[in-house]
């Protein structure tokens, strides 16, 4: 859902929401060239997905309905599913392309994933990030390293020919971990794929996919925790 946000997102605002890299260097960019209210709207950004994460993770900590993870679940993933219908409630009704305006709509989704980054940090025991591909990417480099250098040794114990760069023996790598990391970033590829196409399609309404996402995810922590 984070690629699916965050494509959309670029689409209809101009700005994408679910990483705060590009917000932060935004914020020295606009700041350093005297674009103060610009910077302030680049530090709104970054501080509402702080707040995002914030709520979701005081939401996990106290389980304050019932003491239920899954009803906490819950009631973050209803939070996330109201900051994305509300942002398409105020897109439709706002006429104006200023650029304060787009950010402040951009406010929302950022607020959005930094509750679904941080509730899925918590489910996963922070393996997992579903909002950005960096260290999904670097992680990805870091294990096909260790697979070349596998396989080279497989190969040298066939021709025996010493294949294997380096002293350091070459142990076969967690194949599980290969593939979690390799279906984040397949999963987030086809989902920013499916949010620009949606966005360009049926412009603000794309955004109600993803809220019907949500909210499903919702209903179903929630009756997990009836079960």
């Amino acid at each position: 859902m984070g690629g699916f946000v965050n494509s959309s997102g670029f689409v209809l605002v101009g700005n994408f929401t679910s990483h705060v890299t590009g917000n932060v260097g935004r914020l020295a960019n606009d700041a350093a060239t005297g674009q103060y209210a610009a910077a302030l709207a680049a530090l709104s950004l970054v501080l509402c997905f702080f707040g995002g994460a914030f709520v979701a993770s005081v939401i996990i900590e106290s389980r304050f309905l019932g003491g239920s993870t899954s009803r906490s679940y819950a009631l973050a993933l209803a939070i996330e599913t109201s900051l994305l219908l509300l942002f398409t409630a105020l897109s439709y009704v706002t006429d104006s392309a200023h650029p304060r305006a787009r950010d402040a709509e951009a406010a929302l989704l950022c607020a959005a994933m930094g509750l679904q980054n941080a509730l899925v940090s918590r489910l996963s025991g922070a393996v997992v990030r579903t909002t950005h591909l960096t260290g999904v990417v670097t992680d990805l480099g870091i294990e096909s390293a260790r697979w070349f250098r596998f396989w080279r040794r497989k190969l040298s114990e066939v021709t025996r020919v010493s294949l294997v760069l380096g002293r350091n023996a070459a142990e076969r790598p967690a194949a599980p971990k290969a593939l979690l990391l390799a279906t984040i970033a397949a999963s987030f590829l086809a989902g920013a794929s499916a949010g620009a196409y949606c966005a360009v399609r049926a412009q603000h309404g794309a955004m109600l996919i993803a809220a019907a996402a949500v909210a499903a995810c919702a209903v179903y922590a929630s009756r997990s925790a009836r079960a």
